[in-house]
């Protein structure tokens, strides 16, 4: 009960902790709204994430210790943003009942069970589909043989795609230096540690989900602020190498009629032919690329789909002589030796997690918690649930913010407005 009257009528503190691919800068949004709105002493800082996640909680924990009376308070509230998060329930795991310096935290996208990317960076899958963007994305313009004028294509083959899609410099950014990613990796002891203690601290999840394409959606976030930014350079890029490959193929079918008459364009009609497939690769790699990327980030399952399917069953006994004729000749089965019955079989479709376009929901979700505790933040990806000001979406981020600090009376996570 005193935790709740803390919680409701006191001004608690607040730390709202960076994940590796921010500062002090990234809560900046969300702290001065909730810093004015509700009775709130906010803790916002830069922590060095490039050793690990043991170090960067140490350097949590430090900080809350000189934070005015942050320390061992028991209505302190820790908010961290993906890596953040693990930072918080480190320092939890680590800290003795007596020293806590968190009553209880709320964890944002956070990699709680581990980032499946970071497995990918680490077994070189991310490597490979980068190099397959770029040579996919560069086989169009470069069997055209000539200078193009699109400034689209010089664009999607140079930066858009091959640099900034699956490129190891901007991945790595979001998942931060070697140490830190052997770290983040599922089934690292790092996280298997994490996992393996028992919290008994009030903890939520805050979890994102994109819609798609979620990985234009999150790369344009990251690099641009905005969700929506690299939606339509894709499009224009994928109706320019659509373009191309139709272009070509059209060629190929006029000169390989004409070549009948002028066996010389029959030449032309092969090169082409070549031009068209080079372009269809580039265009079918954009098409595929949020499927690619789900590889990576694994979000794709397979599972099996039972249908059913009208199937002819032939007889149980050997057929009669003329059956048997019919059958060699692939004449339309006799009615009399077998029958059409409905049939159920099974196949196996590829079905994608919810994701926030970096991490799944499988892993952003806390278990062993009430599922009144998991929030869902709707239209967000892992950049963006940051800050959701400029959302299509609207400003779920905030919503789901006050939503928390209005539960229940009573309720730990409960704060009083000002």
């Amino acid at each position: 009960m005193l935790l709740g009257v803390l919680a409701v009528n006191a001004q608690r503190n607040v730390a709202w902790v960076h994940g590796l691919d921010g500062d002090a800068s990234s809560w900046e949004n969300y702290n001065e709204i909730f810093d004015n709105e509700r009775k709130i002493n906010s803790l916002r800082t830069s922590y060095n994430t490039d050793n690990g996640i043991n170090n960067a909680g140490n350097q949590v924990r430090s900080a809350m210790n000189s934070f005015g009376n942050g320390a061992k308070n028991a209505s302190n509230i820790g908010i961290g943003h993906s890596m953040g998060g693990l930072m918080i329930r480190d320092v939890d795991r680590t800290t003795t009942a007596s020293n806590k310096v968190f009553g209880g935290y709320i964890t944002v996208t956070s990699p709680n069970y581990g980032a499946p990317i970071s497995n990918s960076l680490l077994d070189g899958s991310v490597t490979a589909a980068a190099q397959n963007a770029c040579n996919k994305i560069a086989d169009g313009p470069l069997a055209q043989v000539f200078s193009l004028p699109w400034g689209i294509v010089s664009n999607l083959a140079t930066n858009t795609l091959c640099k900034k899609f699956i490129d190891n410099d901007l991945v790595q950014t979001l998942q931060g230096t070697p140490v830190t990613n052997a770290d983040l990796r599922v089934g690292s002891p790092t996280i298997n540690a994490i996992n393996n203690y028992n919290s008994s601290l009030p903890r939520i999840s805050m979890w994102g989900e994109e819609t798609s394409p979620v990985h234009w959606r999150m790369f344009g976030s990251t690099l641009n602020n905005n969700d929506s930014s690299l939606l339509g350079p894709i499009n224009s890029g994928r109706g320019v190498y659509h373009g191309f490959y139709v272009y070509n193929t059209s060629l190929a079918v006029v000169t390989g009629v004409a070549g009948f008459w002028n066996p010389f364009l029959w030449g032309l009609t092969a090169t082409y032919t070549y031009r068209a497939t080079q372009w269809k690769k580039g265009r079918n790699w954009i098409d595929d690329s949020e499927n690619i990327w789900s590889s990576l980030i694994k979000t794709t399952r397979r599972e099996a789909q039972k249908y059913w399917t009208n199937t002819w069953i032939p007889c149980a006994y050997p057929p009669r002589i003329e059956v048997q004729q019919k059958t060699a000749e692939r004449l339309p089965p006799d009615e009399d030796c077998g029958e059409w019955k409905w049939v159920q079989r099974t196949r196996y479709v590829s079905v994608n997690y919810p994701s926030d376009g970096l991490l799944p929901q499988y892993t952003q979700e806390l278990q062993g918690i009430p599922n009144d505790n998991k929030y869902k933040v709707e239209g967000a990806n892992h950049i963006e649930v940051r800050d959701m000001r400029s959302s299509s979406q609207g400003d779920i981020t905030r919503l789901r913010f006050n939503q928390i600090f209005d539960r229940a009376p009573g309720d730990f996570f409960r704060t009083a407005k000002n």
